[in-house]
């Protein structure tokens, strides 16, 4: 009884101090979301026209560049992943340049969303906090908690940022079963920071129009739109990594990728004006006026932003692409629905949202919830059906190769439960 109760004080401890993580990382995103707007707002106001785009992301490229020239690139998703499973940490030197190449890059226009940055930010709090409270045989743990924590919270999505980071590094499932409540409970904390600090009008919430009740047909129409995700997906995953392939065999200097990937950022975004920016702030766009494109101005979109985020991400630009990923799923849905007669569009392009991330990494419970919380609860049940046919239909696809089993055979915890 008194290992237990020890067990049971060590685990309550670990509680708080995830509690603590979380209000740490809540005020990190709050003040870059907040900055990371200014400037946005400041420099596009004055320079509205599109054709503006291309020598302001060039310029970002090279400024980026020189920024990861002084310092160092610390890597791409498949590197963090990588990093979680060899070293389970993330040092705060890396916030270095991460902060100001992500915070560039988004008012530059790239294709790739705050979450890549606050993820990082996250996990080396959550590292720095397993050693201020002298934890360190949890640092995987809090690292974990600390990345879901940043997702959720600069993303408004505490539930589905804190179940990401649980289920992202591993091929088929969530395996960190022991890391839920923690992440959870860090998510939550810095979305109730970020909500007291900034307000709710900092997150980007998807204006859906109302739905209907639930029928059986919107329960076909979402398993339809799982199975039309998967080719697009599959698609995007190969694009992706012949975009990565080349940047490889180019071996260029690090400020000429990023100035070649800036160029290319601002030429697209010029040409196809909802290719810039990463898709959270579009997305509405998308929904109120993107059928007026047709099906071929909108499988043009799709193909432009593909690009955009290979080249944003293999050009050494620092983001995430969860988000990018459900603009490029809401396409696909979308444009489903301008051709199969019947199919709601907005029912078509939430299902999508969800199902093609759930295709492309490998997350169907939290691209579900995802996409869920930023259009504020709408069509629940199709959503995750969608995600859910997605990930079990489709073939295992290698986006992130980093992916892998966890290595450890006891508990992250603070303590062995198994005693």
């Amino acid at each position: 009884m008194g290992l237990v109760q020890f067990n049971e004080r060590k685990f309550h401890h670990m509680l708080v101090v995830a509690a603590i993580l979380g209000i740490g990382v809540g005020v990190a995103a709050t003040g870059f979301r907040i900055i990371w707007l200014a400037l946005k707002d400041a420099l596009w106001a004055t320079f509205s026209a599109t054709y503006w785009r291309v020598p302001v992301s060039i310029a970002a490229g090279i400024l980026i560049g020189t920024i990861l020239y002084s310092t160092f690139y610390p890597g791409a998703l498949s590197a963090l992943v990588q990093q979680l499973h060899t070293e389970g940490r993330v040092d705060l030197e890396e916030n270095i340049p991460v902060i100001p190449v992500g915070l560039i890059g988004l008012v530059a226009g790239q294709n790739a969303g705050p979450e890549g940055v606050m993820s990082i930010v996250g996990g080396s709090f959550g590292t720095y906090t397993s050693e201020l409270f002298d934890l360190e045989s949890s640092t995987k743990l809090l690292t974990l908690a600390g990345m879901g924590a940043g997702f959720g919270t600069i993303l408004g999505a505490p539930i589905g940022g804190a179940l990401l980071w649980l289920e992202l590094p591993h091929e088929r499932g969530l395996e960190y079963y022991e890391a839920i409540i923690p992440t959870l409970i860090a998510s939550f904390a810095g979305y109730l920071t970020e909500v007291t600090l900034g307000g709710m009008q900092l997150f980007p919430t998807w204006r859906t129009a109302s739905l209907t009740p639930l029928a059986p047909v919107d329960l076909g129409w979402a398993i339809l739109i799982g199975f039309v995700c998967i080719p697009f997906g599959l698609v995007y995953t190969r694009s992706f990594s012949i975009i990565g392939r080349l940047f490889r065999q180019a071996s260029l200097a690090v400020y000429i990728r990023t100035t070649i990937a800036g160029a290319v950022i601002g030429v697209l975004g010029w040409l196809v004006p909802l290719s810039y920016f990463y898709g959270g702030a579009k997305m509405n766009e998308l929904i109120q006026n993107g059928a007026s494109l047709g099906v071929d101005g909108l499988l043009l979109t799709l193909g432009t932003v593909m690009i955009a985020a290979g080249v944003t991400i293999h050009g050494n630009w620092i983001g995430g692409l969860i988000i990018p990923h459900m603009f490029m799923g809401a396409i696909v849905g979308l444009t489903a629905a301008l051709v199969v007669p019947g199919l709601p569009p907005v029912l078509a392009m939430l299902t999508g949202m969800a199902a093609f991330n759930s295709v492309v990494t490998g997350t169907p419970l939290s691209s579900a919830l995802i996409a869920i919380a930023l259009s504020n609860g709408a069509s629940i049940t199709p959503v995750f059906l969608a995600s859910l046919v997605a990930f079990a239909a489709s073939p295992t696809v290698p986006f992130i190769e980093e992916v892998a089993p966890r290595a450890e055979s006891g508990s992250i915890l603070p303590f062995d439960e198994n005693r």
